[in-house]
């Protein structure tokens, strides 16, 4: 009997063959190896609708091939994921920053750990540019 698909089942299905027609169109453009083995991944997860595997495999692929090998593409993907996550605790900050000065109370402790968390954020950056130019200096 078919299972009848839910439309945020036909969006992961409909995600995972886009991600299966990269991997092909990759393959013949040359792309890195290493992202392409992330979005197989992400399609296999997204097929057997597994929310666990991608995630463990990027972290996996970063810990081991970047972090501890130091290859150039598991630094760029860290470095492309933490740039993004820097611009959204840039503007939770702001926004937050905007609220405790408006308010007669100060939320200080939001603000506070949002700006360590943007502290934390652009240390590891600066860190992986630093890898980064290291290991261009290699190839």
């Amino acid at each position: 009997m078919a299972e009848e698909q839910t439309p945020d089942r036909k969006a992961e299905l409909d995600e995972a063959n886009q991600l299966k027609d990269e991997v092909m169109l990759g393959l013949q453009v040359g792309e890195p190896a290493e992202r392409l083995l992330l979005k197989a991944v992400h399609a296999l997860a997204l097929m057997d609708h597994d929310t666990v595997s991608f995630e463990e495999a990027k972290r996996t692929l970063i810990a081991i091939y970047g972090d501890t090998l130091g290859k150039p593409v598991p630094l760029e993907i860290e470095l492309e994921e933490f740039t993004k996550r820097l611009k959204k605790i840039k503007v939770f900050y702001e926004e937050a920053k905007e609220k405790a000065d408006s308010e007669d109370h100060e939320d200080t402790d939001t603000v506070e750990r949002a700006l360590n968390a943007i502290r934390a954020h652009e240390r590891r950056i600066a860190y992986l540019k630093s890898r980064l130019g290291k290991t261009s200096d290699k190839a």
